[in-house]
């Protein structure tokens, strides 16, 4: 996640989810931060998810617990929806942990605070 620039009322960052059609609002990140934040705190014993839906672009991220160790799973549906051909319709899941959940709340939080503008748990490898 990358913030591109910002105004009194809105965003623009980079989310590398890549879509092209993508603005998000410091609303919409706040509520992933909350969402996070409220998984991290019950160490991920209930389901959150986080929801994006822009006219162009629907993302959910649903956080769960895989297993009993710590490892949690992260289910995303992507969508872009132009019209013109160029709609993508996405699904997938990966692995990660509960320390790197906690890790990328304190990274996001900071990101909104303007301590950074690159989210560093959220680069490519």
């Amino acid at each position: 996640m990358k913030r591109l620039w910002e105004d009194a009322l809105e965003m623009n960052v980079t989310f590398e989810l890549k879509a092209k059609w993508c603005e998000v609002t410091v609303a919409e990140i706040e509520a992933l931060v909350s969402a996070l934040q409220a998984f991290n705190a019950r160490n991920g014993k209930l389901v959150r998810t986080w929801t994006l839906d822009s006219p162009l672009v629907h993302v959910s991220l649903t956080f769960e617990l895989a297993n009993t160790r710590g490892t949690v799973q992260v289910n995303a549906v992507v969508e872009q929806m132009k019209g013109d051909g160029g709609d993508m319709k996405a699904a997938f899941s990966f692995e990660t942990t509960m320390g790197q959940m906690d890790d990328l709340q304190r990274q996001l939080s900071g990101f909104l605070a303007h301590e950074t503008d690159l989210v560093e748990s959220l680069r490519p490898d």
